[in-house]
């Protein structure tokens, strides 16, 4: 028999750190890229500190001078994704990450890396899905659309999806909080009877902001750390579970036992990942 002492509990000290994390960056989004508020030449608040704005038909509002607003694919690659047969068992169970509409409403993660069933490179030879790279977006598009998620290992998708791999000038997380913000827009392009879908076609020529290097940059040292920080408490998190899915059947089978803990609230406001997730300790037990 062993004595453990328990992890930390993840509503108490993963949920709050990442909902906090993502809160800052929405919020920065949202100041620098709604409101227009981002830093000007004086570290002032654009917009507030009288910035320059014009109007632009396009977005049918305003926007500050000299930036440019363009078509969506000239921000991202777009991809479609496909399905291998399912009738011949040699197209699944290979090492090639596949995700579905389902992966990500069960996950409901910012973040992917996994799916629930991986299909082989004869599957993936098989059809017309496309591998695309790690901090890549995927966005379901249709039943239902506007399920977001970034790519943390390089995969690929069913035809649930459309995918966009970021070109120069941009980067995945500015474009995650675009779509995000538009997706009430977005779903309206929708068509179809059975269930509404978006287009790629229509994709395409949906408006984007470009944003200027400088701001770009600055915006990329702000929200990448974040990012980095959610990523691994979300990993963090998934080993817990896993840990405690294989520790419950030992728990009621008497071969191990917990040993209690105190819990350090001041750990949930922090963002140091590796203080607030210490691993599980084993300690053997003598009779």
């Amino acid at each position: 028999m062993a004595i453990i002492r328990p992890p930390p509990a993840y509503d108490y000290t993963i949920k709050p750190l990442n909902r906090n994390l993502e809160a800052m960056a929405r919020q920065l989004y949202d100041y620098w890229f709604v409101q227009f508020d981002f830093p000007d030449e004086n570290d002032k608040p654009y917009k507030s500190s009288g910035g320059k704005m014009v109007w632009n038909e396009r977005l049918k509002r305003e926007i500050p001078e000299n930036w440019i607003v363009e078509d969506l694919s000239n921000a991202a690659q777009i991809f479609n994704g496909a399905t291998p047969s399912t009738a011949n068992e040699f197209n699944y169970g290979g090492n090639i990450v596949w995700i579905t509409p389902k992966d990500l409403s069960d996950q409901q993660c910012k973040f992917v890396y996994y799916g629930a069933r991986n299909i082989s490179q004869k599957g993936y030879d098989s059809c017309s899905t496309h591998l695309l790279p790690r901090h890549s977006l995927l966005m379901s598009s249709r039943a239902p659309i506007g399920l977001l998620s970034i790519s943390e290992v390089p995969l690929c998708t069913n035809q649930g999806f459309k995918s966009f791999v970021p070109k120069e000038g941009y980067d995945v997380h500015y474009l995650y909080y675009v779509i995000k913000h538009q997706l009430p827009k977005i779903e309206q392009l929708g068509t179809g009877t059975t269930f509404k879908e978006v287009s790629r076609e229509d994709l395409m020529k949906f408006p984007i902001l470009r944003i200027p290097h400088s701001i770009q940059k600055m915006w990329q040292e702000k929200t990448e750390c974040m990012a980095e920080r959610q990523y691994k408490s979300v990993i963090e998190s998934d080993t817990l579970k896993r840990e405690r899915d294989e520790l419950l059947p030992l728990l009621m089978n008497g071969q191990v036992s917990v040993m209690p803990t105190e819990v350090n609230c001041d750990l949930f406001h922090s963002c140091h990942i590796d203080a607030v997730l210490p691993q599980y300790q084993i300690i053997p037990f003598v009779a």
